[in-house]
C-alpha cells in the first residue's frame, strides 16, 4: 500500500517534470527544423531528448532499464526491428540503440506543432492508414530502408498495447522485409508494466529485450507465428518474470 502511495506521488511528479520538458525540448529543436541544419543535427537533438527523457524517468519516477541481446542487432546498415509497443519508453530505448532508426507513422503526425517538422526533418515514413493501401506501400518502404542503409522500427500491434491486452497483428514487417530482403530482429518488452498508459506509473526495471532474427524465407502465416512467439508471447513471459503474470488472461497465463 505504501509502495503504491510513492509511485502515485512520484507519477505527479514525473508528469510534472516529463511534459513540460517535453514541450519546452521539441519546440525549441522544431525551430531548428525550419533552417538550414543538417539531419544529423536533428538526430543529435532527438538522441539528447530521449537520453533526457530516460533519465527523468529514472531519477523522478524510478523507472530503470535493461537493456538484453544487443549482440543481435546489427550496429549498422539496415534491419528491421519488429517490436512490442506498449509505452513511450519503447521509441526512446529504442533511438539510444540506434540513432539512425526510422519509422512509419501516420499522415496526421506530420501536421501537428513541434512534432511535424521534426518528423519530416529526419525522414520518417508518411503512411496513410485510412486509405486502406498501406500494405501496397511497403514495397517503396523496403527501398528507402535498403538503400538509406537505416534500421526502421515497426510496431506489430500498431499501438500501445497494455499488458495482458492483445491486438490483431500487422503484418507490415513481412513485407517490408520481403520486398527487400532485410533481416528481422524481434524485441519484446515489459515497459508497459512502468511507463504505463496514463497518469499513473510504477517504479522498476524494464526490459527491452531483442531477440535473435527471425529465419528469412518464411511463409507469410510462419513468420506471423515467429513475431507472435517472439515479440507477444515473449513479452508475456516478461511480465511474468517481473511479478506481474496476474495481469494476463488465465488463458496466456496458462501457456507459459
Amino acid at each position: 500500500m505504501i509502495h503504491r502511495l510513492i509511485d502515485a506521488l512520484r507519477s505527479v511528479l514525473f508528469n510534472l517534470t516529463f511534459y513540460p520538458f517535453t514541450i519546452l525540448y521539441t519546440g525549441i529543436l522544431s525551430i531548428f527544423c525550419y533552417l538550414p541544419v543538417s539531419q544529423a543535427f536533428v538526430r543529435k537533438g532527438i538522441h539528447g531528448y530521449c537520453l533526457g527523457s530516460a533519465w527523468i524517468a529514472r531519477i523522478v519516477m524510478g523507472i530503470r532499464w535493461e537493456y538484453r541481446g544487443l549482440e543481435n542487432l546489427p550496429k549498422t546498415g539496415p534491419v528491421i526491428i519488429a517490436a512490442a509497443h506498449q509505452s513511450n519508453l519503447d521509441p526512446i530505448l529504442t533511438y539510444n540503440v540506434r540513432q539512425d532508426v526510422t519509422a512509419l507513422a501516420k499522415k496526421e503526425l506530420f501536421s501537428l506543432p513541434f512534432i511535424g517538422p521534426i518528423l519530416s526533418k529526419v525522414g520518417i515514413i508518411r503512411v496513410d492508414r485510412q486509405s486502406g493501401t498501406a500494405h501496397k506501400e511497403m514495397d517503396a518502404v523496403s527501398k528507402i530502408v535498403h538503400d538509406g542503409g537505416q534500421p526502421i522500427i515497426v510496431y506489430p500491434q500498431a499501438t500501445r498495447t497494455k499488458p495482458g491486452q492483445y491486438r490483431p497483428l500487422k503484418s507490415g514487417a513481412y513485407f517490408i522485409q520481403k520486398a527487400g530482403d532485410l533481416t528481422v530482429v524481434p524485441v519484446a518488452t515489459n515497459t508497459g508494466l512502468f511507463w504505463r498508459k496514463g497518469f499513473f506509473h510504477r517504479s522498476g526495471t524494464a526490459v527491452f529485450e531483442i531477440g535473435a532474427p527471425i529465419p528469412s524465407g518464411l511463409s507469410k502465416d510462419a513468420f506471423m507465428k515467429a513475431i507472435e512467439r517472439d515479440v507477444v508471447k515473449r513479452s508475456d513471459e516478461l511480465f511474468v518474470e517481473a511479478g506481474f503474470g496476474h495481469l494476463l488472461p488465465a488463458s496466456a497465463d496458462k501457456d507459459k
